[in-house]
């Protein structure tokens, strides 16, 4: 029997690659994908092989062969045989983005790569020339709006340099297709624009159209945060326990979510809708920058560790939402409260490379300041209403003409 167990372990070590690393499009691990297993799932259009024949995706299949014709007639061509060569070139590449067991042959894996890619492709051109609205499809805001969410799953993605050969045959500029792809994003991700400067090299380090998505959702001023003393951070309170220490809450003035300030007892915040995507949207950013293996920064997954902090109850939606600083169409404060509450549950910062750490240690300098604790206990406990106030005002009052009575008694007006 040990004969055996030991051949058989013996095959498991030879039958392994020269070098396992983790996919670049990969399947969210069960611990994240549990927290929300809806997040990771495409509602009406499969892209890639993850989610490939699923039943109630195969509607949109005739759709994606028809805007490969759309593509073929709006180039005059009358075949496919460009697109299918050149997949076959990167087919071996493109396979290796995805995990081992797609259980898919070659044949096919290259025919749903090309209908995949040149879809993608359509779209772009469709959106770029703002023709999107006269599609059969398309003009159907319910489907067009679950399209677009689709195309923003880690597990719904194309490898990068698929869609750029493609790109390369259906436009004379493809680097203008970054500008378009970005700029019609933007809507659901504030503050998006393009940061990065791109280049026939630098566009190929680019994963998915998720990663290019995330690496250009980027700080106004990703400088400004510096902290180097980070062994002194501690994650900040909540906002009704800050509220409580005198820090103060407005609406930060720009548009991009990731510029969070604390100036002068005021912590500055980013207005922030949320909306039934938006934690859709996290989940999958988050996902794709927990197990970025580049060394990329994680500003979305930072900013949630902020907003997890100071958000644990309702009660701190609502303290935001009178600020104008959270706004939401959920139901419930609770309901809002429990997506940063869920997000924050699985991600991991490092507390040495942290954006916000100096604004964490600004905050908590002022949190935890002598004068600003008791300043903060006497108002819990003698202002927390305002009949607690006008009975206090009311008690000195009384006690201010007590002792100018007792004045009066022991030095008469002469």
């Amino acid at each position: 029997m040990n004969n055996t167990i030991q051949i058989r372990i013996d095959g498991w070590i030879q039958g392994l690659p020269a070098e396992t690393s983790w996919p670049k499009i990969f399947q969210v691990p069960h611990y994240l994908r549990k927290l929300n297993e809806e997040a990771y799932e495409p509602t009406i259009i499969s892209i890639g092989p993850y989610h490939r024949q699923k039943d109630h995706l195969k509607a949109m299949e005739t759709h994606k062969v028809r805007f490969l014709k759309d593509l073929l007639q709006r180039r005059n061509e009358n075949s496919t045989q460009r697109y299918v060569e050149a997949m076959t070139g990167m087919m071996e590449s493109a396979r290796n983005c995805y995990s081992e067991s797609l259980g898919i042959s070659d044949e096919e894996f290259i025919e749903m790569m090309v209908i995949d890619g040149c879809f993608i492709v359509e779209l772009i051109h469709k959106i770029k020339e703002e023709s999107w609205q006269q599609d059969s499809i398309l003009n159907v805001s319910q489907i067009f709006t679950n399209i677009v969410k689709d195309l923003i799953l880690v597990e719904n993605q194309l490898p990068f340099f698929v869609l750029w050969e493609f790109l390369g045959n259906a436009f004379e500029d493809r680097f203008r297709c970054i500008d378009v792809i970005i700029g019609f994003f933007e809507v659901m991700m504030p503050g998006l624009t393009v940061h990065l400067t791109y280049d026939e090299n630098s566009i190929r380090k680019v994963k998915h159209l998720l990663d290019l998505l995330r690496t250009n959702w980027i700080p106004s001023d990703d400088t400004k945060h510096e902290y180097t003393n980070v062994q002194e951070m501690k994650f900040i309170r909540s906002a009704t326990e800050l509220r409580e220490a005198g820090i103060k809450f407005r609406r930060g003035k720009g548009r991009n979510l990731f510029d969070i300030e604390f100036e002068n007892g005021t912590l500055y915040i980013p207005a922030l809708n949320l909306e039934d995507h938006t934690e859709r949207l996290y989940c999958n950013i988050v996902a794709c920058e927990q197990f970025a293996d580049d060394g990329s920064p994680k500003y979305l997954s930072e900013y949630i560790t902020v907003m997890d902090c100071l958000i644990d109850t309702g009660n701190d939606v609502e303290l935001l939402f009178h600020k104008g600083i959270m706004h939401h169409w959920l139901g419930t404060d609770e309901a809002a409260a429990k997506i940063f509450n869920r997000l924050g549950t699985e991600v991991i910062v490092d507390k040495s490379n942290f954006f916000y750490a100096k604004l964490f240690n600004d905050v908590n300098r002022h949190y935890y300041k002598p004068w600003n604790k008791r300043v903060a206990s006497l108002r819990h406990n003698y202002f927390n209403t305002p009949w607690a106030l006008i009975s206090f005002l009311a008690a000195s009052f009384f006690l201010l003409l007590t002792l100018l009575k007792t004045a009066f008694t022991i030095f008469p007006w002469s």
